[in-house]
């Protein structure tokens, strides 16, 4: 099976692209509320590090409530298994299980709404773009944060967090098919002035300063970009989930004039000319084999 050859299709309704952040992405979802609150429609999703995650369990039809309550309870013990190596602190392969747990879906092919997943090929600094197969290595791999969690291997690629390469991947949801994007960015920087006091921080606030360069890239495919204010949570702050639920719907109505007056969408059988070019060079660079 090849991974990230599904064909694009148009669809109405709006793409969402769900950036990195961990304990703030949470935000992502007082964004699904609100649109879900004034029925506008969610037809394709793409998400980097913990946008992948909260996407994947949208997509697959979940109710957001169930969602928002299993959030409430998170943590970082149920995701991590401290286990110190060369490559990283700990593994995630206890997200396999949350996820399971939370949205029960297993493969791409399972999910109510088309998903592509985003992760960074170590080897190559390149993205590596999910939308078929297996969803929980994808996610995996899509969550791995360097110097906290050790790589994930999918065939022959060492896989590392998509955030790295796409912040928001607004480029990976026009690619599903979308017309309209509306990007969440939600930032890894810690908020913090001074020098790092833990190397979570150094790690961190290293790629901030990469992808600050990366902005104009991304965010010139989003006809509408949503900044939550979450600057004051820190990435572990799990505990102040609603917080950030909050954040991100207060940025979402903010934004609903606007959005309500985004162009109509592509109704048109044919896969926009956008769409068709991503797809081309995805397979060009992405197509591997997975190991089953």
């Amino acid at each position: 099976m090849h991974v990230g050859t599904g064909i694009p299709t148009a669809r109405s309704g709006v793409g969402l692209a769900l950036g990195g952040g961990f304990a703030r992405g949470f935000a992502h979802l007082g964004v699904l509320k609100v649109l879900r609150q004034h029925q506008i429609k969610v037809s394709h999703i793409a998400g980097s590090s913990v946008g992948s995650i909260l996407g994947a369990a949208y997509a697959s039809g979940a109710p957001l409530e169930r969602i928002i309550e299993a959030c409430r309870s998170l943590r970082l013990r149920h995701i991590a298994r401290w286990r110190v190596s060369r490559l990283g602190l700990a593994s995630n392969q206890r997200l396999g299980v949350l996820m399971e747990r939370v949205f029960g879906s297993r493969q791409f092919e399972d999910l109510q709404v088309p998903l592509a997943v985003v992760a960074t090929d170590l080897s190559t600094g390149e993205p590596v773009v999910f939308t078929q197969g297996n969803l929980v290595d994808a996610i995996r791999a899509s969550c791995a944060f360097p110097g906290l969690f050790a790589p994930v291997e999918i065939g022959t690629r060492c896989l590392a967090d998509g955030g790295l390469v796409a912040p928001v991947p607004t480029r990976a949801v026009r690619g599903l098919g979308a017309k309209t994007v509306i990007g969440v960015s939600v930032g890894m920087q810690d908020g913090h002035r001074g020098a790092p006091t833990n190397i979570f921080q150094v790690v961190s606030r290293a790629v901030s300063a990469a992808q600050k360069h990366q902005l104009e890239v991304w965010e010139r495919h989003a006809d509408l970009v949503l900044r939550p204010d979450v600057q004051s949570l820190a990435w572990d702050d799990f505990s102040r989930v609603d917080e950030a639920i909050e954040a991100g719907a207060a940025a979402a109505l903010r934004a609903i004039p606007r959005i309500v007056k985004l162009p109509e969408q592509n109704m048109d059988e044919e896969m926009p000319l956008e769409a068709r070019m991503f797809l081309e060079q995805r397979s060009e660079i992405c197509s591997t084999e997975v190991q089953p």
